[in-house]
């Protein structure tokens, strides 16, 4: 009989330190924490990381790659910038529900990154990711689709709106991530471009090749 895939202990640590952080902040987690909920020394940890801030430096580096991966998958397959800005909102939305942990410690500590010397690679990054979503705008207000707005700053307004619901939204609830972005949808589209949401079936459709995206580059069971 074949034996069990060796767990990478690497990859414990960084599932149990992006939890704790999701549940409590940064600062409010040790290496102490991760080695006693892993039961492992912290001597064990610190070999692998040999910092806390290494760790959070490795969730949020993985964390944008994801990002990034999913956005290059189902984006390719769209031509139309409404379809391709319905898809990016949703894909925001699902990371709420779908990665929660790691959405939810990035989100805590995305002013710890953008300041912090060690993640001088996430904000490289991140830089990319919101590269996508005003490219996204500028050919839509280039080809006419979308009204003539500053794509820079309606990117801000669409980052912001979905990277705080984590404040808010809670999975299983009353409303679903695919549910809420199709609403975020109706009124960011509807102001760029009325009537030009897609609903029901074309929603649908989106949603699912987003979701396929999201499940392709799921960090692997440990």
């Amino acid at each position: 009989m074949a034996s069990a895939p060796r767990k990478s202990k690497r990859n414990e640590i960084v599932l149990c330190f992006t939890e704790l952080v999701a549940e409590r902040g940064y600062d409010e987690v040790s290496v102490r924490d991760v080695a006693e909920a892993l039961a492992i020394s912290k001597g064990t940890v610190l070999h692998h990381f040999g910092s806390k801030e290494a760790i959070l430096e490795q969730i949020n580096n993985d964390y944008m790659r994801r990002r990034l991966a999913e956005a290059r998958d189902y984006l390719p397959a769209l031509d139309d910038p409404v379809d391709e800005l319905q898809a990016f909102i949703c894909q925001l939305m699902l990371s709420q529900q779908d990665d929660r942990a790691a959405t939810v410690a990035f989100s805590r500590e995305i002013v710890r990154s953008a300041s912090e010397p060690l993640m001088a690679e996430v904000r490289q990054l991140r830089d990319e990711f919101s590269a996508v979503l005003v490219g996204i705008l500028e050919r839509g207000v280039k080809s006419g689709a979308f009204a003539d707005v500053d794509p820079r700053l309606t990117s801000l307004q669409i980052f912001g709106m979905t990277n705080w619901a984590w404040t808010w939204f809670k999975p299983g609830g009353r409303r679903s991530a695919e549910e809420i972005a199709n609403q975020f949808s109706r009124t960011v589209i509807g102001g760029l471009a009325p009537g030009a949401t897609r609903e029901g079936a074309e929603a649908e459709r989106l949603a699912t090749m987003v979701g396929a995206a999201m499940r392709a580059h799921r960090p692997g069971d440990i």
